[in-house]
């Protein structure tokens, strides 16, 4: 019995809401009519948070993604100046990285990680690559240019 405890504590369960929602289609009494309600589903794993990588993203048969990647790296957009139209960067809690993201790339900078040259946004900031990125503040600026050069 106290294995099985054990297990079922180990063995948590997360919910990410998926992109597809479920129709279901109520009739309104008063007006003969059906209307279409869409309900949120939930995809359901077991993956802890800081293993989660857009290898193991969930995918459907036709490779298509079941979850939006910023909700399975649990990115939390954040908002620029109001000068600025940006809007596709944030930091995840999952791995401690900031994502600069458009319709056309993603990428992740943390502490640690090397910038190239050629990579995209290297030319909206003031460094010369390659270098290594140091503290927050630089991931950040980095993930920022790099939302708006691909933009």
């Amino acid at each position: 019995m106290s294995r099985l405890i054990k297990y079922i504590k180990e063995a948590e369960i997360y919910k990410i809401p998926m992109i597809k929602k479920e129709k279901e289609k109520k009739l309104n009494l008063k007006t003969n009519r059906e209307k279409t309600f869409r309900k949120t589903m939930y995809h359901e794993t077991d993956i802890i948070p800081k293993d989660r990588t857009f290898e193991n993203l969930p995918i459907y048969a036709d490779k298509k993604p079941k979850v939006k990647f910023q909700d399975w790296l649990l990115i939390k957009p954040e908002k620029t100046n109001p000068d600025h139209d940006v809007c596709s960067f944030g930091k995840s809690e999952a791995d401690g990285k900031f994502y600069g993201w458009s319709h056309r790339a993603v990428c992740g900078f943390g502490i640690g990680d090397k910038v190239k040259p050629g990579t995209c946004g290297l030319n909206n900031i003031n460094k010369k690559a390659p270098f290594t990125i140091k503290n927050d503040k630089e991931a950040r600026d980095m993930a920022i240019a790099f939302a708006k050069d691909v933009s």
